[in-house]
């Protein structure tokens, strides 16, 4: 008589532990790298602050790239970041709204991973592959909020969905709230505001109240 196969055995409450063991992991290089720079963080720095043995961070990342990519897939995961809040907007005012203050809360939880992950150009490949990831995320995010801004038919005359996606992509990318906010010292909320009236303006035809969308 054939054995039977080995049953696996599931538990949740390991599952939770595992979880929570890497989501320490992760917070705990994110201070680091914040207070100390990237190049100065070790992986037993990171299990040190962490206060778990090496070895059980290595299981969970086999290097800081691993940490970096996992902090940025975590960040573009988040539902409350989601283009889908913009998609389902019906008003196209109100999706540029909607849309300015995820981009603020999206850059002010990104700058440190997209600063290390912009530094990265020539020096590491995995870094590179992703940068260019999260670059790609953010220009398939921005095409999705012009066509829901297009398929209504809001965007100003002569504009192209996919000149909106551009322009979108150019004033939405950590670039320009690394220069407003972190350099010039602007305050997030000046920043959410400034993104909503110009991207009213560029795409919609209007500043915001000021009568209808594209004409």
């Amino acid at each position: 008589m054939p054995e039977s196969p080995a049953r696996r055995y599931h538990s949740p409450q390991r599952d939770d532990q595992a979880n929570a063991t890497r989501r320490s992991i992760l917070e705990s290089a994110e201070r680091l790298f914040a207070a100390v720079g990237f190049a100065a963080v070790t992986m037993q720095k990171v299990a040190s602050e962490a206060g778990v043995a090496l070895a059980t961070v290595y299981f969970y990342f086999p290097g800081k790239a691993a940490l970096i990519a996992a902090m940025a897939e975590a960040i573009a995961a988040s539902p409350e970041l989601s283009v889908e809040q913009v998609e389902g907007e019906a008003d196209p005012s109100t999706q540029l709204k909607a849309g300015a203050a995820i981009i603020r809360t999206l850059n002010e939880r990104a700058w440190l991973v997209t600063d290390i992950l912009r530094s990265a150009h020539g020096t590491d490949a995995a870094l590179e592959q992703a940068w260019a990831l999260w670059q790609q995320r953010h220009l398939h995010a921005m095409t999705r909020a012009a066509a829901a801004l297009g398929n209504r038919g809001a965007l100003r005359k002569g504009l192209t969905t996919e000149q909106a996606a551009d322009i979108l992509y150019a004033l939405a990318g950590t670039d320009v709230y690394r220069s407003l906010v972190r350099e010039r010292g602007w305050t997030p909320e000046r920043y959410e505001r400034w993104l909503f009236e110009l991207a009213s303006l560029e795409l919609l035809g209007a500043p915001p109240g000021s009568g209808s969308p594209g004409d």
